[in-house]
């Protein structure tokens, strides 16, 4: 995901942390873009931003039909805290495992949560040398909820009503001979239900367990003269409301060749008993959701450029997780389209699949 970065550490380090997020205007990247930047300047409109009901001097923008929020406004209002990696070139706001990093370079603005890199609807943008994070991001992986005034023009952006739980990262200390490891995946505590929160743990534990497992077998094939090999895993929340716990867990191995691979494994548990929840549990109010969501499915995998075939209805209940109102069957690099396609994900919202009035977790 690091695109080659060529900005100096301390025009930007000076511009975002001292400058309120103002890129310098004099950098080459602001020079070579400056058509464009007035082109898109005449589509995007000023939004007023509420937090908690109050309106800030802060403004946000609408461009391409999404809300734009600038950094500042995080960092000021909301209240996250703000730092700069000078060897990364990172911006990072926030901590724990919702702390968001922000890869600024010539190519754009690229953000990861928790090190799980977001896909290309969730990238940033940098408008008049300020950096700007689609409100989308907010809502999908950062815990914050908002109502739109179309007459006003103004969004108005709150704090969810998650469940009150705790959730850390939890690092897995092995040395492999052979190989760079960053392991990380989630444990959570605080449920009422001890034998609940000791079934999720024990799953998250488990698909770890076989991630070491594979590794420790590639490792037992590598010859001296390979290169070293990598592994890396790392996770997002991407819902924790109404009793539910959804996320997503990246694991990601690098064994030679021309690129590495990264499997994707989604995971959704009821909070009362610790069970892992599948589409049939959650969709059971629709008995037609396979056939409506497998022709939907071809559709899509059939009009993707890369797609490769073979595609015959969904053959797992859960390759999927949720994101507020919404649920997201991914695929798996080289499962039905080519590797350059990455992870493929398909958003439906619940009032798509289900009966009008019907909740998913009933």
């Amino acid at each position: 995901m690091n695109r080659g970065m060529k900005w100096s550490a301390g025009l930007l380090a000076g511009a975002l942390l001292l400058g309120g997020a103002a890129l310098p205007a004099g950098t080459g990247y602001a020079a070579s873009t400056g058509a464009v930047a007035k082109k898109a300047e005449a589509t995007q409109v000023r939004v007023g931003l509420k937090w908690k009901g109050a309106l800030s001097a802060q403004q946000g923008l609408l461009s391409g039909g999404r809300v734009y929020v600038p950094v500042t406004f995080l960092r000021d209002v909301v209240g996250l805290g703000l730092s700069y990696d000078a060897a990364s070139h990172i911006y990072s706001l926030g901590d724990g495992y919702r702390k968001l990093n922000l890869a600024v370079s010539e190519y754009g603005v690229d953000p990861s949560v928790n090190g799980y890199y977001l896909s290309e609807g969730y990238r940033g943008k940098l408008i008049k040398g300020h950096i700007y994070v689609p409100y989308k991001l907010l809502n999908d992986y950062l815990g914050y909820q908002s109502s739109w005034d179309a007459k006003a023009k103004q969004l108005s952006i709150g704090s969810r009503t998650e469940n009150a739980i705790t959730i850390k990262n939890v690092s897995f200390n092995k040395t492999f001979k052979g190989a760079s490891t960053k392991l990380i995946y989630p444990q959570v505590s605080g449920l009422a239900d001890e034998a609940a929160q000791k079934s999720i743990n024990a799953a998250l534990q488990a698909s770890m367990d076989r991630f070491v497992a594979q590794a420790e077998k590639d490792l037992k094939e590598r010859s001296a003269q390979d290169r070293e090999y990598e592994y890396d895993s790392t996770y997002v929340v991407t819902f924790n409301e109404k009793g539910v716990l959804s996320l997503v867990l990246a694991q990601s191995s690098y064994t030679g060749g021309a690129h590495g691979f990264t499997l994707t494994e989604g995971h959704t548990f009821s909070l009362k008993d610790g069970k892992e929840l599948g589409l049939s549990d959650l969709l059971k109010s629709n008995p037609g959701y396979k056939k409506q969501l497998n022709a939907d499915l071809t559709k899509k995998l059939k009009a993707n450029p890369g797609y490769l075939g073979g595609f015959k209805g969904l053959t797992s209940d859960r390759n999927f997780y949720l994101k507020p109102n919404t649920l997201t069957v991914y695929f798996q690099p080289y499962e039905y389209t080519a590797y350059a396609a990455g992870t493929i994900e398909y958003d439906y919202g619940f009032n798509e699949l289900l009966p009008k009035g019907a909740s998913p977790f009933k």
